[in-house]
C-alpha cells in the first residue's frame, strides 16, 4: 500500500503464534491466553457475592474451551443468586480451585472451515440446554469431529416447565441463533437426541405446538437437515445437564410472548382467561395433563385422551394448556363453549368445523353431536327418518266381512259420497248424502248391509261420525266391530283411499264432458265392478257373488256359476310382494327401532314457509302396537300417529333428572286391536275431507284414544 510505514519494535515477523484479545492463535488453531488464564489462577479467594460475580466474569470469557463448564462453576453461582447467606464451604472451595486447574489445560479449538462439513449438536435436560459446534476433517467420518466451540445456558423458570420435546426444539433453535455467524448461508447438519424433532423439524407439515410453531418460523433463514443420534452417544448430552448461567436475551423472551398473545386472543368471547384458568386449575384431567406435559410421562390413565397430541400440547405460564394455537378447555366450560358455538343452530358439521377452528378437548365430536341430538329445536326443523318398509295385509276369509268406509267430497253442491269397498273383493258401493252427521250416514249403511248383509268389521277414519257416540251405539247394536286408522296416516285405510283416484276421475271427465256426474257415476261403478282388478286379477262383482255381471260387452255363459277365489288370492299376494318389494327399494325404507321409553317429536302440518317440520315439544313413547305410536308429552298430552310420523331424539336436557308427568295406564280401549297401516295400495290423498285436527282425533285426552 503506498505510503504505509511500519514501527519495527512494534512489528513480529514470521511467528507460528498470536496472542490477541486473550486469545492465542496458532496453525492448530485456538487456546486461551497463559497471561489471562494466570490473572486467574493467582486470583484470592472471594469474600463477598461481588467478588465471585467478577471471578465469574473472567472465567466465562473461556467458557467455550471447557466442556463442563456449568458444572465446575455450579457452586459458585448458587453464591451469587439473590437473597442468598454468603457462606464460602468447601463445596465452594472445591470448585474453586478445580475450575482454575481446568483453565490451566484449557484444550485447543480447531478454526472453522467454511469449506467443511459443519454439525450443530444439541440436547436438553430438565435444567439447562447446550450445542457442540464441530465439523467433519478431511478424509475424516461423522464420529470423528473436530470442536470448533462449546455453548450452553441455563433454563429459565418458565422454560423448565416446557414439556421436553419442547425443551429440545428449544436447544436447536437456541444452539442455531447462537452459532449465526458459521451457520448463516451455509448448509449445515443438525443432531439430536429426540426423534420426534426429526420429524417435526424434518416434515414441516407435521402438527406441533404452538410454541415449537414460533420456533419453526425462527429457523427459517437456515438451510440444515436433522438427524436423530442416541442420547447415550450424543457430547452434547453433559453440558446441557450443567449449563452456565448466562443472561436472558430478548430473542428468548418473543417466543412466551407469542404464547400469550395467543392465550388471550382464543379465549372465547363469551368467557374470561380467569374462567378459563380457575376452571382448569379445578379439572382433574388437566391438572394430571400439566404434570404429564412437564415429566413427559403419559402412563396414567386420566391423560391417556391427550397422549396422541402430545406433541401439540403447551403449558402456559398462566395455567392454561393450548393445543396448537387452541386453548384447551376444561370440563367444567366444555358444555358452555358447544352452547355458545350452536347458539344460531348450525347443523353437526358446521358446529364441529367452528369449534374445532377455536378451542379443543377429547371427545369434541361426540359431545358436539350428542348436544345437537338433544336440541329439540334443531330436531323439529330436520329432516325425518325415512319410511318403514310396507307390511301387508292378509286377505279376509270371505266377502264382505271386512269393509272399509270413508267420505269424498264436498262436491260444489255441498253433497259428499260416502264410499264403503270391500276388502276381500274390493267391491265398492257408493251413496250420495248431504252431510256427515251419522243421522245422515247410519240410513245409508242400513241400505249397504241390506243387499250384501252385515260385516264383522267396519274400518274408518278418526272423522265424524265416527267417532260420535250414535255411530258406536249403531255398530254395538249391530255386533260390528269398529277399528279406526292411525290419525294422519291415510295408508291405514288404503283400500278406500286408492278407490277416490278413479272415482274422483270419473266425476271430473263427466262435469267436463257437459254429463250429469250422478248418472255418470252408477255407469262408472258398473265398469269398475266388472273390471278384473289391479291386485286380484279378478273383477270384485265376481268375488261378491260368484257370477259374470253383464255389462256393455258381450259375456259368454253368464249364467255360469265361477268360482275364482283361489286365483285372486294367489294373484293378491303375489302382487303384494312385488308391490311391496318394489315401494320399499324406492322409498329406501329402514325399519324403525322405536320402543316404549324412548323421546320423540311429532310431525306437524306444515303451514307456512317457517313451520318446522315438527313440533318442538318431546313426547315419550309410552305403547307400540305394529306401526302405530302411542305417545305422551309431560304435560300429560297424548298423541297417536303412525311410526314414521315420529323422530326420535335423545333424552332432552331438562328431562334429564325429571320424568315426572309421562306416567300412563293402559284402559281398554288401549287394547283394542290396530289395523296394519299399509297394504299394497297407493292410498289418495288430495281428495280427502280436509277437517279440523280435533274432530279427527289427532291430538284428544287418553279417554278418547282408540
Amino acid at each position: 500500500m503506498k505510503g504505509l510505514r511500519l514501527n519495527r519494535s512494534k512489528c513480529n515477523f514470521l511467528s507460528t503464534t498470536l496472542s490477541f484479545f486473550g486469545q492465542v492463535f496458532s496453525k492448530e488453531g485456538t487456546h486461551p491466553d497463559p497471561r489471562r488464564v494466570a490473572d486467574l489462577l493467582n486470583a484470592p479467594q472471594p469474600n463477598n457475592a461481588h467478588e465471585v460475580r467478577s471471578f465469574l466474569g473472567m472465567a466465562n470469557y473461556s467458557s467455550k474451551y471447557i466442556r463442563d463448564f456449568a458444572t465446575l462453576t455450579a457452586p459458585l453461582r448458587d453464591l451469587t443468586k439473590k437473597d442468598v447467606r454468603f457462606e464460602w464451604t468447601q463445596t465452594n472451595q472445591t470448585a474453586f480451585e478445580k475450575l482454575k486447574n481446568t483453565l490451566a489445560i484449557a484444550p485447543c479449538m480447531s478454526y472453522f472451515d467454511k469449506n467443511k462439513q459443519t454439525f450443530v449438536t444439541v440436547d436438553a435436560s430438565p435444567v439447562g440446554i447446550s450445542g457442540i459446534l464441530s465439523q467433519k476433517p478431511r478424509n475424516g467420518d461423522v464420529d470423528s469431529q473436530q470442536i470448533i466451540a462449546y455453548a450452553s445456558r441455563a433454563l429459565t423458570d418458565t422454560e423448565k416447565r416446557y414439556p421436553q420435546t419442547e425443551k429440545e426444539a428449544l436447544a436447536i433453535v437456541w444452539a442455531v441463533e447462537h452459532f449465526h455467524l458459521f451457520l448463516f448461508g451455509s448448509e449445515f447438519t443438525l443432531i439430536t437426541d429426540h426423534k420426534p424433532l426429526e420429524i417435526i423439524y424434518g416434515q414441516r407439515t407435521a402438527k406441533t405446538s404452538a410454541r415449537v410453531e414460533r420456533w419453526v418460523l425462527r429457523l427459517q433463514p437456515y438451510t440444515f437437515k436433522i438427524i436423530y443420534k442416541s442420547g447415550a452417544s450424543n457430547p452434547a448430552d453433559y453440558l446441557s445437564r450443567h449449563p452456565t448461567n448466562e443472561s436472558k436475551r430478548k430473542q428468548e423472551k418473543m417466543t412466551e410472548q407469542y404464547i400469550n398473545f395467543i392465550t388471550q386472543n382464543s379465549v372465547p368471547k363469551a368467557m374470561t382467561l380467569q374462567e378459563i384458568i380457575n376452571a382448569t386449575n379445578a379439572d382433574a384431567a388437566l391438572t394430571a395433563l400439566h404434570d404429564a406435559i412437564k415429566t413427559n410421562k403419559w402412563d396414567s390413565p386420566i391423560v391417556k385422551p391427550f397422549k396422541a397430541v402430545k406433541n401439540e400440547l403447551t403449558s402456559t405460564t398462566h395455567g392454561v394448556i393450548l393445543r396448537g394455537t387452541r386453548i384447551v378447555i376444561p370440563a367444567a366450560l366444555q358444555q358452555r363453549a358447544i352452547d355458545i358455538a350452536h347458539e344460531t343452530h348450525l347443523g353437526i358439521e358446521k358446529t364441529k368445523s367452528l369449534i374445532r377452528e377455536k378451542i379443543w378437548f377429547p371427545q369434541i365430536d361426540n359431545q358436539v353431536k350428542n348436544t345437537i341430538a338433544k336440541c329439540t329445536t334443531c330436531q323439529a326443523v330436520g329432516q325425518a327418518n325415512p319410511p318403514e318398509p310396507l307390511r301387508m295385509t292378509e286377505m279376509p276369509e270371505l266377502p264382505w266381512r271386512t269393509v272399509h268406509i270413508d267420505f269424498y267430497g264436498p262436491l260444489p253442491s255441498s253433497e259428499y259420497l260416502l264410499v264403503a269397498v270391500d276388502r276381500y273383493s274390493r267391491f265398492p258401493e257408493v251413496e250420495i248424502v248431504h252431510s256427515t252427521r251419522a243421522s245422515t250416514v247410519i240410513p245409508k249403511l242400513d241400505k249397504m248391509f241390506s243387499v250384501h248383509g252385515i260385516p264383522d268389521t267396519l274400518i274408518s277414519d278418526n272423522g265424524p261420525p265416527f267417532n260420535g257416540d250414535d255411530y258406536a251405539r249403531y255398530l254395538k247394536a249391530l255386533g260390528i266391530q269398529a277399528k279406526f286408522s292411525t290419525p294422519y296416516w291415510p295408508q291405514g285405510n288404503a283400500t278406500v283411499e286408492r278407490f277416490m283416484r278413479p272415482l274422483g276421475k270419473a266425476l271430473k271427465t263427466a262435469t267436463l264432458e257437459g254429463r250429469p256426474w250422478k248418472q255418470e257415476l252408477n255407469r262408472f261403478l258398473l265398469q269398475y265392478r266388472t273390471t278384473p282388478h289391479c291386485t286380484t286379477g279378478v273383477p270384485p262383482s265376481e268375488l261378491l257373488f260368484n257370477r259374470v255381471i253383464k255389462g256393455k260387452l258381450p259375456v259368454i255363459n253368464s249364467k255360469k256359476i265361477v268360482n275364482r277365489h283361489k286365483e285372486a288370492r294367489d294373484n293378491e299376494k303375489t302382487r303384494q310382494e312385488r308391490n311391496r318389494e318394489y315401494a320399499n327399494q324406492r322409498r329406501n325404507t329402514r325399519k324403525s327401532d322405536l320402543q316404549v321409553g324412548d323421546y320423540v317429536l311429532v310431525r306437524q302440518e306444515k303451514k307456512n314457509k317457517l313451520t318446522a317440520n315438527f313440533n318442538h315439544k318431546p313426547y315419550k313413547v309410552i305403547k307400540k302396537t305394529g306401526s302405530e305410536i302411542l305417545a305422551q308429552s309431560k304435560d300429560g298430552h297424548i298423541v297417536k300417529r303412525n311410526v314414521s310420523h315420529f323422530k326420535r331424539i335423545n333424552k332432552p336436557r331438562e328431562e334429564d333428572t325429571d320424568d315426572e308427568g309421562f306416567d300412563y295406564e293402559e284402559n281398554s280401549q288401549d287394547n283394542q286391536p290396530s289395523i296394519s297401516n299399509e297394504n299394497n295400495e297407493v292410498p289418495r290423498r288430495s281428495s280427502r275431507i280436509r277437517r279440523p285436527p280435533n274432530r279427527y282425533g289427532h291430538e284428544y285426552p287418553s279417554n278418547l284414544i282408540n
